[in-house]
């Protein structure tokens, strides 16, 4: 990545905002209901993924089944639901004040999701955080979702820069492989559902432990340009 960076691209489940355990919680309650119960290990590493791809993987048949079309009904007003009630409280620690940060320093900011775009904003929205973003984009804005380069390049457009001008955050190995593509620099948190060695494996650039230090590196990363645009490194 040789253009300085001006933006940051972010996922939004399992990075900004606390829902895979909820998330493998009521597709698990969805699909007893449905009759095809499967445990929440099997379904929490789909999370981060398309809706009709997973259920369609989980209940065993193609994605124009209708019990697909049910099974998203059912979990759109039960995921909603609890990001209404929740609110804010879903956010990970320090995701608020490391986006101010990375807004002070001149950034834009972009989601990238693989949620649905009204889903996306709803929970934006939901947990106080839409006023810090330039844009929203969602699963059906591309023809392509995660893992293809789309909805980077995508996002990256709607801030009116390149994606080699902008950093990627996100915690699933689908992230790091749209990143990579796209050529986004990287940065892997390992809190959400991929693992360390998954994210590197996927195309993780830089690992951080939490948000704050995914900002961090990107502040560092941004000193490091300056300093060289003002000659000081050596």
């Amino acid at each position: 990545m040789s253009e300085t960076i001006k933006g940051v691209i972010l996922d939004l489940d399992g990075t900004l905002v606390d829902t895979p355990q909820v998330i493998a919680t009521i597709t698990a309650g969805i699909l007893t209901e449905l009759g095809r119960p499967a445990p929440e290990e099997k379904i929490r590493p789909l999370v981060g993924r398309p809706l009709d791809g997973n259920f369609a993987l989980l209940l065993g048949v193609p994605a124009e089944h209708a019990d697909v079309a049910t099974a998203i009904g059912m979990y759109k007003q039960r995921f909603g639901r609890y990001v209404m009630e929740h609110g804010p409280a879903l956010l990970y620690p320090h995701v608020r004040t490391g986006l101010e940060t990375l807004r002070d320093r001149g950034l834009a900011l972009a989601i990238a999701t693989s949620k649905v775009q009204e889903a996306a904003v709803k929970t934006v929205t939901a947990t106080g955080i839409a006023d810090l973003f330039d844009a929203v984009a969602g699963h059906d804005s591309v023809a392509n979702g995660k893992p293809a380069p789309d909805l980077a390049e995508h996002a990256a457009g709607l801030l009116g820069l390149p994606p080699s001008a902008c950093v990627g955050i996100g915690d699933g190995p689908g992230d790091m492989a749209m990143g990579r593509t796209a050529g986004l620099l990287n940065i892997a948190v390992t809190y959400g559902v991929g693992s360390a060695e998954e994210l590197r494996e996927a195309g993780a650039d830089l690992v951080a432990e939490s948000f704050a230090e995914a900002v961090a590196l990107v502040v560092e990363r941004l000193a490091g340009a300056a300093a060289v645009g003002t000659g000081e490194a050596r």
